[in-house]
């Protein structure tokens, strides 16, 4: 009979501890729903940084396959020029620079 009362007291306290860590512990029910939010705000803000990223993947894939574009980048940044072509360079003038 005292094995019995023992342990129905084991389990109260038991049962108390888990409430009480529910409501207030670390692991409590008001920080998974803090992290709930937390988590679907990251997940939306992931979405919308993917659908920038595959606007940024097209553009790209379109210039690359673009070839007036491919052209114009060669002959701008690069400077080349194709073989039977001159190639004529201004030098810009600085205004205060005496003529």
């Amino acid at each position: 009979m005292l094995l019995v009362k023992i342990l129905n007291w084991l389990l109260l306290i038991l049962i108390i501890t888990a409430f009480y860590n529910l409501f207030f512990g670390i692991d409590s029910k008001k920080s998974f729903i803090q992290l709930q939010d937390e988590n679907e705000f990251l997940i939306n803000e992931n979405n919308i940084i993917a659908q920038e990223n595959n606007i940024l993947e097209s553009g790209i894939q379109s210039r690359q396959k673009n070839d007036a574009h491919a052209e114009k980048f060669a002959r701008e940044e690069l400077s080349l020029i194709y073989k039977d072509e001159e190639f004529l360079s201004f030098k810009e003038a600085k205004k205060d620079e005496p003529k």
